[in-house]
């Protein structure tokens, strides 16, 4: 509305098309998409408040993935991570929940300072620590780095501003090397985010046909994406997704 973004994306945009890498990381993450909105939309749920919680929290981390990639093929590097920050944030809560769903309804009733408080990342990440033991993914480290860069003003976050050579911009800003680096990490998360979440529920209902049983498709296609794409590292990233 207020700037041209189209030769930003003009420059991003083939990053992620034609069968490269960058377009198995888009079709990846929009595997994930598409799972949490089938189990939300097709789903047979136990109506506790837990599921109802946590269901609630995977739309948001679907929004999350949209808003993240959409922001980052237009150049709008800080909201692009700041929607990353949130997909991580409820992430954690979707895990915490599956082993405390008596803390959903507390959850959704506060507000403000006392949610903060009572449920804030750094809180629950050690209390979830305590109930499943270590993370066999740092949620921590992405929170802190997003946070600093996307979501609060910092000497990072401001860097986000610059161009690959060094050129200060106003508006959005061209940055092929981070978009791959950034889409490869919104597919990681999602990949990690939708695989709990899938755990979650499960565990939330037991009663009920397993996800990757009402849903095999799209259940296989997360479960296959994360085997092919989970050990490409951010120097093969640069080397070979041309």
């Amino acid at each position: 509305m207020l700037f041209n973004v189209s030769g930003v994306e003009a420059q991003h945009r083939p990053l992620i098309q034609n069968g490269n890498l960058g377009d198995a990381y888009r079709a990846g993450t929009f595997g994930c998409v598409r799972l949490i909105e089938d189990v939300v939309r097709g789903g047979s749920w136990n109506d506790e408040r837990a599921t109802f919680v946590v269901i609630e929290l995977a739309v948001r981390m679907i929004n999350d993935c949209g808003a993240a990639g959409q922001l980052a093929l237009a150049g709008f590097w800080s909201a692009a991570g700041h929607q990353v920050r949130d997909l991580v944030e409820c992430h954690q809560l979707i895990e915490y929940f599956r082993y405390q769903p008596s803390r959903a309804q507390p959850w959704l009733a506060c507000v403000g300072k006392e949610r903060h408080d009572k449920f804030n990342f750094g809180l629950v990440g050690r209390e979830l620590e305590k109930l499943r033991g270590p993370a066999k993914f740092d949620l921590k480290q992405s929170f802190g780095f997003y946070s600093n860069a996307g979501s609060h003003p910092s000497t990072g976050g401001l860097a986000w501003q610059m161009t690959d050579v060094g050129q200060k911009l106003i508006g959005p800003v061209p940055h092929p090397d981070r978009f791959r680096l950034f889409i490869g990490d919104l597919w990681a998360h999602a990949t990690r985010a939708t695989r709990d979440f899938v755990d979650t529920m499960d565990a939330l209902n037991p009663d009920h046909e397993p996800i990757r049983d009402q849903f095999r498709f799209s259940h296989a296609v997360v479960v296959g994406g994360r085997n092919l794409l989970a050990s490409i590292t951010a120097e093969q990233v640069r080397e070979f997704w041309k």
